[in-house]
């Protein structure tokens, strides 16, 4: 039978691997003979369930679940409770079952003598850059209360960004989807309708209604292979935005297009002036604060130019000249960073920059929502109206030819 396990070694680093054993307590006796301390013994399981599990069929922890984690076990800190007892209760009420047994791993590692920081890093797929950086800023100064809640209030503050966009984007999409939906319907189904009433008239038809109806019979005769392109198109997008310069040249396009680029670009510069000024704030060093922004930018051109700060700045250089010369950022953030530069009150103004771009995104969104609304409503009915139309056309060219 086969265990996992993690064990300490002669030099106290935290090891993790397989054994083959009898019984847990076998494989103990065994990892204690090979000079080792277990911390975790686990039997690997078996069956078909393991077998055909796929990473991304995988659960994942969601950023609100980590967030409500996070501000309770700062308040627990701050009242004296024991690091380990506090990750130990929070893993008992979390709703996430994935983030309870990431908990109960991180507990384990924490009581086998592990830093806090230390365990987290073993999840990078559920704690970030920062959110390590900053627990371990905390260690350092003693403050890891202080620090987790500078974190809470700073993803807070992104996910309020982050539902600002999403309501921008949503309405638009969902009334193209409907658009289509409605569409189709027509076009398979009312459609071959009125293609018999035309048949059995003889009616000339209309250069439109011919068009409406060969888009119809290729819907209906076809419409697997529809389907089919349409996810062949989803993946090859998927592959294509991994190649470094379609999504650079996609990023970029998304910074310039009509409406939508300085919305983003509004969105961009709030979260990078929010990070900066929380990183700063927490004692993180400039060059792995920009490591870090960079790696969560979400845009190519932006991250780009900010790893080119990090080494202009790693080699004496100013980071608002260093941004200054990408072109990609304002020139009032500029402004506002070279003025924190001088004073030595970087995290003030960039807090002040973010408080600023935020409200910007705010009206920014609800000039997007009240200018697509109206479009939308003309979009919509210009292309189910076209069908309509197309339809009506013979059969009033018919009741004209009965009149006359």
């Amino acid at each position: 039978m086969k265990f996992s396990y993690k064990a300490r070694d002669v030099d106290g680093e935290v090891v993790s691997g397989e054994v083959d054993a009898p019984t847990p307590q076998a494989a103990e006796r065994k990892l204690r003979s090979q000079g080792l301390y277990p911390l975790t013994i686990k039997p690997v399981e078996k069956g078909l369930r393991k077998e055909i599990s796929l990473p991304f069929l995988k659960p994942k922890v969601r950023i609100k679940h980590v967030a409500v984690f996070t501000r309770q076990l700062a308040a627990m800190i701050g009242a004296g409770i024991p690091l380990p007892t506090a990750i130990n209760t929070l893993a008992q009420q979390v709703t996430s079952k994935k983030l309870a047994q990431i908990l109960t791993e991180i507990r384990e590692d924490v009581e086998g003598g592990s830093k806090f920081s230390e365990a987290l890093k073993r999840h990078p797929e559920t704690f970030s850059k920062l959110y390590i950086s900053m627990v371990e800023a905390g260690e350092a100064t003693g403050n890891l209360d202080l620090m987790l809640n500078r974190w809470f209030i700073f993803i807070e503050k992104i996910l309020a960004l982050r539902r600002k966009v999403i309501t921008a984007m949503v309405y638009p999409l969902f009334v193209i989807v409907m658009a289509i939906c409605i569409a189709a319907f027509l076009l398979i189904k009312i459609v071959p309708t009125f293609v018999d009433i035309f048949n059995q008239s003889h009616v000339e038809l209309p250069a439109l209604t011919k068009f409406i109806i060969d888009m119809s019979n290729f819907l209906r005769s076809s419409y697997v292979y529809v389907l089919i392109g349409l996810v062949a198109f989803g993946v090859a997008m998927k592959f294509l935005l991994k190649v470094d310069q379609i999504k650079e040249f996609i990023d970029r396009l998304s910074l310039r297009v009509f409406i939508i680029g300085p919305l983003m670009r509004k969105v961009a510069v709030a979260r990078i002036s929010r990070s900066l000024a929380t990183m700063v704030k927490s004692g993180i060093p400039i060059l792995d604060s920009l490591d870090i922004i960079a790696g969560t930018s979400g845009n190519k051109v932006i991250a780009d130019a900010l790893l080119k700060a990090r080494d202009d700045v790693a080699k004496g250089e100013l980071l608002s000249k260093s941004l200054q010369v990408s072109g990609v950022f304002p020139p009032m953030m500029l402004e506002m960073l070279a003025a924190g530069e001088q004073t030595g009150a970087v995290d003030e103004m960039m807090d002040k920059v973010a408080d600023f771009f935020e409200d910007e995104v705010d009206a920014a969104v609800e000039a997007l929502t009240s200018m697509v609304e109206p479009l939308m409503l003309v979009f919509i009915g210009g292309f189910i109206g076209t069908i309509v139309i197309a339809l009506y056309l013979p059969i009033f060219k018919l009741a004209g030819a009965v009149g006359g």
